[in-house]
């Protein structure tokens, strides 16, 4: 945006305002009577909030003998197009010749220009520019622009720039697409509470659209306190894809900062066969503890998995799996499917069963897609499903996985009842951890 709209006064802000920061800085600031009194030069923000709200203001006047002041936000009366209009008087603003103080955080000084590590594309990217929202008589620090517009718009530019580019091309990303990184994902990273300085370190993207293995990568290069507020700060399904790629030692210290509140929401939201790896190497006590305060479905489920050898079938399963009776038509399978929240990408196989639970045949979602709609969901069933039982070893499930080229198995009982499934991501990370544990015992031979 060029121009934003002229905005009501400070006490009576629009909601949802938006304005980027390079559109405020060298504006015009007349005081109560109209008289000049500087240009805005910097804005001061409170560093606690998640969404950083402007404290004061910083104005400067003169060319050649610059100096500075600082106005505080509640002496603001109106920002519109042209000017900001103070409610005090320019006589009585006291100007000095510098303004560096280390204790404040500032947008121009500690903002702009700052590098961001894009760690989707692996390079390194530059803050261009700041979006602020109009909010609760203040302006937010909403986002951090990093497009290249961004910088031509601090330039004064953008309005010769997209009379330029829309003649070339009227349908460029350039004009149309936004590259604005939220600023609640930067926010516990980037300020030092000791110096008070950015330091910008998250990705282009989203957090929600960074591969779990890299964003539990990006999480244990931060130091404990920043992962404490960084993990804090994310949303619930952002916080169990970190929780599931990080060691046991970082789990544990994450889920004692928490309330057990947070902590049991935590545990709902990863896979059984995870929360359950993590709640077997608790003390009994602990263990016990959150049990109480979680679903009483999930508790019984978590339960029964920890009841079974970590080696064996039952303790490597995970009970999140799609299952269905086999007269439920397949049109009902594919609409429920598509309209399910998984805790994680589900293994595209689906497994019928009878009245019982009894596993009767499996198939997926291939198969599902080109059957009849109306036919029963046992019609598109393989022509024979393996499984294996609770105490089968690991070696007999990677036997199985790899001679029929499977990357999910099903668990039964000895009643032939389905108790869950094991991936091939579940065999994998067994079969490194022993192969890892008998190469540390090796003893290499020195050289004769």
């Amino acid at each position: 945006m060029d121009n934003p709209v002229k905005t009501n006064p400070v006490d009576n802000y629009s909601a949802g305002m938006f304005i980027y920061f390079s559109q405020l800085i060298d504006r015009e600031v007349v005081d109560k009577n109209g008289l000049p009194a500087g240009q805005v030069y910097d804005i001061v923000v409170k560093p606690t909030e998640v969404y950083p709200q402007s404290y004061a203001l910083i104005i400067r006047k003169g060319w050649f003998n610059r100096k500075y002041a600082l106005i505080r936000w509640t002496d603001i009366l109106e920002i519109d197009t042209k000017e900001l209009r103070l409610k005090i008087e320019a006589a009585g603003i006291s100007f000095a010749q510098t303004r560096n103080n280390k204790e404040e955080l500032t947008l121009r000084r500690d903002i702009l220009d700052q590098q961001v590590v894009d760690t989707y594309n692996h390079k390194v990217i530059r803050i261009n520019d700041i979006h602020l929202l109009f909010v609760d008589h203040s302006l937010m620090a909403a986002h951090v622009d990093i497009s290249i517009r961004g910088l031509i718009r601090r330039l004064g530019l953008e309005k010769c720039v997209d009379i330029l580019v829309g003649m070339i091309n009227k349908n460029a990303d350039y004009l149309k697409k936004e590259y604005l990184i939220s600023w609640k994902h930067i926010q516990p990273l980037s300020i030092n509470p000791v110096s008070m300085t950015i330091k910008v370190d998250v990705p282009q993207k989203q957090f929600s659209r960074i591969p779990a293995a890299d964003l539990g990568e990006v999480f244990l290069d931060l130091n404990i306190k920043h992962q404490i507020a960084l993990f804090k700060s994310l949303d619930l399904n952002t916080k169990g894809r970190i929780f599931r790629n990080i060691d046991f030692k970082t789990q544990r210290l994450l889920i004692e900062e928490l309330k057990d509140a947070e902590a049991v929401a935590v545990l709902n939201n990863i896979p059984s066969d995870e929360a359950t790896d993590f709640l077997e190497k608790l003390p009994q006590a602990d263990v016990e503890h959150f049990l109480k305060l979680m679903e009483t479905k999930y508790s019984n489920k978590l339960s029964q998995l920890l009841g079974y050898s970590s080696d064996s079938a039952g303790g490597l399963m995970t009970a999140e799996f799609i299952s269905y009776n086999k007269d439920t038509l397949i049109e009902m399978v594919l609409k429920q499917i598509k309209e399910r929240t998984f805790k994680v990408e589900p293994a595209q196989f689906v497994y019928i069963v009878d009245e019982a639970n009894h596993l009767v045949g499996a198939t997926n979602f291939r198969h599902l897609m080109l059957a009849q709609p109306q036919d029963p969901l046992n019609k598109a069933a393989f022509p024979k499903t393996y499984f294996v039982h609770l105490n089968s070893s690991i070696k007999e499930v990677a036997y199985l996985m790899e001679k029929y080229k499977y990357y999910a198995v099903p668990v039964v009982d000895e009643s032939n009842i389905l108790q869950g499934i094991i991936t091939v991501d579940d065999i994998l990370s067994q079969v490194i951890a022993i192969a890892w544990r008998r190469f540390k015992n090796i003893k290499v031979q020195p050289k004769q």
